[in-house]
């Protein structure tokens, strides 16, 4: 009797850490930015890769991954041309999607099927995605693969333009007839952690596409610490509808912020609504009573900490040279009659630069908070 005792209690101890493990395996951490001029915030990784090229996870483990950060899109996009586990896993360029599938509609996940084209240099990887059937791009010729890419309506970008050329060259005539034909729509200005500065100038220069992505091979959770808070890099796309053609049609219109690294990567037009609804003063009315402090609460509704530095003065007031708002976090700002003033009501404006958004290669997000300030004697 104690035997079986014994074995049920081991049993059941099994099954409750199965449990356990399954409950924890199932959870997800969200990523939050607002929604900007009416288009809904999508998080995305569009250049992802498993056993059926030369990554080591099975398509499934890459849709689980990209529920568990936050994603709200992924495109798992094996390499045509490089495939070192062919021996082991049968060649099929529509089977990673095929099988990817059924688990992302289970966990909401919305999956774009994609491959990349793999060639050597100038020609560099390129990803093609948004496709119906992947096998006619496996051809020879690399310009045929591109061009059979947009026959099918896909969406192509160019994959970590610098990674093998650092001498600010990369882009050569293959990347210009492409652009010239109208094949070309985007490129990596953020590959993993790696940010490619003269891409990203490439990008505003030929208005293109600026695109983030993991390009991620291993386990998601070797390359990203989530424990230490860090997150994958990723794309943010701004979208009519949570549909894959209003993505796809959103990608076209250069509707995108990159976030890696803590650092959001766009153009002007999008970065400074983007902060500005992420960012809020709690209160904007305050009252200076000679060089008394007064304490402004700003709330952070983001998953990006953003560094501010001063960008100028106030004449009679003062304020932090710099200001970190960690993500979800509100914080208090210092104000400070400065001297100089006399009684009444003025509305002041405290300029700054956010140190962690790049609108181009080294220009940083200027923005100002506006306060109605009541200078008291």
């Amino acid at each position: 009797m104690r035997k079986h005792a014994f074995v049920f209690l081991n049993a059941a101890i099994v099954i409750a850490a199965f449990i356990v493990f399954r409950a924890q395996a199932q959870e997800r951490t969200e990523v939050v930015f607002p929604n900007i001029k009416g288009y809904k915030t999508l998080a995305c990784d569009l250049h992802t890769h498993t056993v059926f090229s030369d990554g080591v996870v099975w398509p499934t483990v890459r849709v689980r991954e990209a529920w568990r950060n936050g994603l709200d899109v992924l495109s798992i996009t094996d390499h045509l041309e490089y495939l070192p586990h062919k021996d082991d896993v049968r060649p099929e360029f529509n089977r990673p999607y095929e099988i990817a599938k059924p688990e992302a509609d289970n966990l909401h996940l919305m999956l774009i099927r994609g491959v990349e084209i793999t060639r050597d240099e100038p020609h560099g990887h390129f990803n093609a995605i948004f496709l119906e059937d992947c096998n006619p791009i496996n051809t020879p010729e690399q310009k045929d693969a591109v061009r059979l890419a947009n026959e099918q309506g896909a969406f192509v970008f160019w994959n970590h333009p610098e990674w093998k050329r650092k001498d600010g060259k990369a882009w050569c005539g293959i990347q210009q007839e492409y652009h010239d034909l109208g094949w070309m729509h985007g490129l990596e200005v953020f590959n993993a952690r790696s940010y490619y500065k003269n891409a990203h100038q490439w990008a505003l220069d030929n208005d293109l596409t600026l695109m983030g992505t993991t390009d991620i091979h291993s386990p998601i959770d070797e390359a990203y610490d989530y424990a230490r808070g860090e997150h994958r890099t990723m794309t943010l796309v701004f979208v009519e509808a949570e549909t894959p053609e209003a993505v796809k049609e959103a990608l076209f219109a250069k509707r995108t912020a990159v976030f890696a690294n803590n650092t959001l990567v766009a153009r002007e037009e999008w970065a400074a609504p983007l902060f500005e609804a992420a960012v809020k003063l709690q209160t904007t009315d305050i009252s200076l009573k000679g060089k008394n402090a007064f304490f402004v609460p700003v709330h952070n509704h983001s998953s990006a900490s953003y560094e501010l530095e001063a960008n100028g003065r106030v004449r009679g007031v003062s304020f932090p040279g710099a200001l970190r708002l960690p993500a979800g976090k509100t914080v208090m700002m210092r104000l400070q009659g400065g001297g100089g003033t006399t009684s009444g009501q003025e509305k002041i404006v405290l300029p700054y630069r956010v140190k962690n958004i790049l609108i181009a290669p080294d220009t940083y997000l200027e923005i100002a908070f506006e306060l109605n300030v009541t200078f008291c004697e």
